[in-house]
């Protein structure tokens, strides 16, 4: 029986054989051809597995003697080159990011590092003029204590005459200072009045002050006197003015020097260890 083809409505009668036929699609083409291009480009640069598939198929093409669409080729190498730029422009731009970022970080760290040492600075001075303030007041404090402990002579155009000791046979524990009737008598020091009246032992009128440091000084034969008990003084104050009350030969100042309200002391040497020359 001889053999027949099958040549039903589901499968067509076979053809004979023409050769080996390549159906490649255009776009299929284009990339590869495009892909080519690139490779070839890319100069003695290794080429990657795909792309020396890619060359292997654009080479087996060429061989086949089909001619790629330039346009389509054109639109291949922009796409390729344009999803590089892509690529390029989202590295470049998290490279700005990165940079922006570290760069806000600095100028933060920076802002804050300038703010703690103004802050420093400025706490410094206030300390600095605070203690410039306090020094300051010290200061002053001191010249004001040095001023009311100062000592000064009790009165000025004077003379000297009868001195701390034995006279007419008993003791003369004073310094007399000769001068006019109504001569200014001044307080020797910063103190308080103690007594300020008429003696009845012979000193006329006479004044007590008690110092700063205890020592009470005795001032007699005044004329008038200026200051009541317990009124406070300064140095250099007038107290009283001069005369000859009580028991006196002149007009003259008898000065006493008591030391801590103690026995008396010459008036000379006590007034000038303090820097008083009498």
């Amino acid at each position: 029986m001889p053999k027949t083809s099958y040549a039903g409505r589901h499968r067509p009668a076979a053809k004979p054989s023409r050769g080996r036929q390549f159906v490649v699609p255009v776009a299929l083409l284009s990339s590869t051809v495009a892909g080519g291009l690139v490779i070839r480009d890319a100069g003695a640069s290794e080429l990657s597995p795909e792309a020396a598939a890619m060359k292997n198929v654009s080479n087996s093409v060429a061989g086949l003697g089909l001619t790629a669409d330039p346009e389509a080729v054109t639109a291949a190498a922009a796409n390729r080159a344009g999803a590089r730029s892509s690529r390029d422009m989202v590295r470049d731009a998290k490279t700005i990011i990165v940079g922006a970022s570290q760069t806000a970080t600095q100028t933060a760290a920076e802002a804050q590092a300038a703010a703690a040492k103004a802050a420093a600075d400025q706490a410094a001075a206030q300390k600095a003029k605070a203690a410039a303030a306090a020094k300051a007041k010290q200061d002053a404090a001191a010249r004001a204590l040095a001023q009311a402990h100062r000592w000064v002579s009790p009165v000025s155009g004077y003379t000297l005459t009868s001195g701390f000791g034995f006279r007419w046979g008993k003791m003369h524990p004073a310094q007399d200072l000769a001068c006019p009737v109504g001569s200014s008598v001044h307080s020797l020091s910063s103190g308080t009045v103690v007594f300020a009246g008429r003696s009845t032992e012979g000193y006329g009128n006479f004044v007590k002050i008690r110092y700063w440091d205890g020592t009470v000084s005795w001032m007699a034969h005044n004329s008038r006197l200026l200051v009541s008990v317990g009124e406070q003084v300064s140095p250099g104050q007038i107290v009283a003015y001069s005369g000859s009350t009580g028991n006196s030969t002149g007009p003259h100042v008898h000065l006493e020097i008591h030391p801590g309200d103690g026995s008396a002391v010459p008036p000379l040497v006590w007034l000038a260890q303090r820097g008083v020359t009498l």
